[in-house]
């Protein structure tokens, strides 16, 4: 059985979107795919099982977090 996950981060400006975007997208390979969307960061992810994708999503969102906060140091 295949499962997947469809997320949408906001990030403020397009600008921090597609700076986290692409700060991320190493890391995405075979296992997210995202992309910017104004604002929004768009990112879908499928697995065989739901603690896999569990497992991704927290990858994903430990690398978004990380991203944004560099950023947000970064401006101050």
């Amino acid at each position: 059985m295949k499962v997947r996950c469809k997320i949408w981060i906001d990030c403020t400006t397009p600008e921090h979107a597609a700076i986290i975007n692409r700060a991320v997208s190493i890391d995405n390979e075979r296992y997210i795919a995202s992309k910017p969307n104004g604002t929004f960061i768009e990112a879908e992810a499928e697995a065989e099982s739901i603690l896999s994708l569990l497992h991704t999503i927290d990858d994903f969102l430990s690398c978004v977090s990380l991203a944004k906060k560099s950023i947000e140091a970064a401006e101050k």
